[in-house]
């Protein structure tokens, strides 16, 4: 079972190398600096002109933590196929789990130790004091109840009666926020010595899963959705093979289809990137999250940087989809040619991004005064010619060439 998982780690290791030398290209990386730079620069700013001991920072940090233990969920690699060919063995795959757990709780610790070291300022100036072994502590309860976390999720992949132990309120909320709030408002030692109990009991409920029967549909979706995820990710900067989409009518938006033109390829590509979950998801998922930066940036030009950044990751991602009916047979019967296909998509992406302007400007409003907001829909503006009369057509007609 060792060398089973082993090989599925080092094929998703190899997934992994392959889609992140796109995702962390020259232009990313730049960009990437800038954002880290800026980001660092107003968390430095906010901590030097915090005062320490307002009631509000302790209810700050006690979120921050909660939040902190939710990164990262149980890995296992398990294949759908898994459950045919290993269901007769079903007491030994409990190696191949646990071999998941260990691997999930090496890369959990990492997250924890970063997320700490960048909360350590912020923990020093709640807690108004500079005591090592107290700030400490705090690093200690959240790995402690990060393992918690993970030998739960380990035992929601097997039948169990229903208890409350295996609540996932009770495990994902209920006892990191006691163990939390006690630490931040009583005593750290009363919640590090609560929080190991708690570790000491989940170990012991893992321990005894070898005996029990697993539940694979729950294993199977984990697996699956915790790829989905990935290769969403991935989706932004290149095509990833394999990707599974899905379509859903939004009749509630029927009526923004007016600001398109009729011709065909308008109407496709127009309701088929509204429809499609994974490109619409992407495009509102992107433009919140810009907005958000953007208000939460003081920096004018760090800002902008970062719109224009959002923008051409929207586009970037939302290209191939221009090949998107290329399997429908009923589209090589039109009698359109080439070059109004490339102007019809054109259309449907350029007034797409219009709306994603909006979104972020939005963001703007919030920090940027007139002159600011001025020049971020300048240069968005700019950008936006650019990016819709040069560089996506010339992009198409570049891919489509090499076929």
């Amino acid at each position: 079972m060792n060398s089973l998982f082993n090989q599925r780690l080092q094929a998703h290791f190899t997934q992994m190398s392959k889609y992140l030398r796109y995702v962390f290209n020259d232009f990313f990386v730049i960009a990437l600096m800038f954002i880290i730079g800026g980001i660092g620069y107003q968390y430095a700013m906010f901590i030097k002109h915090l005062q320490a001991g307002q009631w509000w920072e302790k209810l700050v940090l006690v979120v921050l933590l909660l939040v902190v233990i939710q990164l990262n969920n149980l890995v296992t690699f398990v294949k759908r196929a898994d459950f045919v060919f290993w269901l007769p063995k079903e007491k030994e795959f409990f190696a191949f789990l646990r071999s998941g757990l260990r691997y999930s709780k090496s890369i959990a610790v990492i997250v924890q130790i970063v997320a700490w070291f960048i909360m350590i300022p912020f923990i020093e100036k709640t807690m108004v004091t500079i005591n090592i072994a107290l700030t400490l502590m705090f690093l200690v309860i959240l790995v402690v109840l990060k393992m918690m976390l993970l030998n739960f999720q380990m035992t929601d992949n097997y039948h169990h009666n229903g208890n409350f132990l295996n609540n996932k309120i009770f495990y994902r909320v209920i006892i990191p926020l006691v163990v939390v709030a006690l630490s931040t408002y009583f005593n750290v030692y009363v919640g590090v010595i609560i929080g190991i109990v708690v570790l000491i009991l989940s170990h012991l409920l893992v321990a005894k899963l070898k005996q029990q029967s697993i539940n694979w549909q729950v294993v199977i979706e984990k697996t699956e959705s915790h790829e989905n995820s990935l290769n969403r990710f991935f989706n932004m900067f290149t095509d990833v093979e394999n990707m599974q989409g899905a379509v859903k009518r939004r009749s509630y938006l029927g009526s923004m289809f007016k600001i398109f033109n009729n011709d065909v390829y308008s109407v496709l590509y127009s309701r088929g990137i509204v429809r499609d979950k994974e490109i619409s998801g992407l495009l509102t998922r992107v433009s919140i999250l810009g907005a958000i930066i953007i208000g939460a940036i003081k920096l004018d030009w760090m800002a902008i940087l970062i719109a224009m950044l959002f923008m051409y990751l929207i586009v970037f991602q939302l290209i191939p989809y221009f090949t998107n009916f290329e399997d429908n047979v009923f589209t090589s019967l039109y009698p359109i040619n080439f070059d109004l296909q490339v102007k019809s998509f054109t259309n449907v992406i350029g007034k797409i991004m219009i709306l994603v302007i909006i979104v972020l400007m939005i963001g703007s409003i919030f920090m940027f005064n007139l002159l600011g907001s001025l020049m971020l829909f300048l240069a968005l503006v700019i950008e936006w010619i650019l990016l819709i009369k040069i560089y996506v057509p010339k992009k198409i007609k570049k891919a489509s060439s090499n076929y």
